[in-house]
């Protein structure tokens, strides 16, 4: 019988499955990631920590609501109007009686009746760019911090020179 199932199987009359064989391979991610709104929350208090200071006004300018200092934000009572348009960033320069201050309207108004995080504020930049608010928050404290930045001409944070010489090259302060 053995005789016969080997004579069977080399004339080819007789189909064996082919021996083959398989890889099988799997791409395993060990990385934990962590959640970027962590990361922001915990970079909006140390921003408002550094004396960093943040206010939304109504269309009329009126303070709606602040950015409490452990970074959720405050609404006055007082405002009749409880949706916001724009956001106003000062900054105090250390040592002097100094603020920069600066206001940019919101890429889309929020509502102070709504739970919002200050993290997910997005502003519009003088060019137009769409821009978060830790972004500017950050620059201006960059801005506090660097005595001699200050005293370069015109006086302005990080860049905004710069952009403001792009976009207006006329302007007296970009003239050297």
């Amino acid at each position: 019988m053995r005789k016969f199932l080997l004579a069977l199987a080399l004339s080819g009359s007789l189909a064996l499955p082919a021996a083959s064989a398989q890889t099988v391979s799997a791409n395993i991610d060990v990385s934990v990631p962590f959640p970027q709104i962590v990361q922001t929350a915990a970079q909006v208090v140390n921003l408002l920590s550094q004396g960093v200071r943040v206010s939304f006004l109504t269309p009329a300018s009126q303070p709606a609501a602040t950015l409490s200092s452990g970074g959720g934000i405050v609404v006055n009572p007082a405002t009749p109007a409880p949706q916001v348009t724009y956001v106003q960033v000062m900054t105090p320069i250390p040592g002097t009686s100094t603020v920069i201050k600066e206001v940019y309207p919101l890429a889309t108004p929020i509502s102070t009746s709504k739970p919002v995080a200050a993290q997910t504020i997005m502003v519009r930049a003088k060019n137009g760019k769409l821009v978060p608010l830790t972004s500017v928050m950050g620059r201006q404290a960059a801005w506090a911090k660097a005595p001699g930045l200050q005293k370069k001409r015109g006086q302005m944070p990080p860049g905004q020179l710069k952009q403001l010489c792009k976009t207006d090259p006329k302007n007296a302060l970009c003239a050297k």
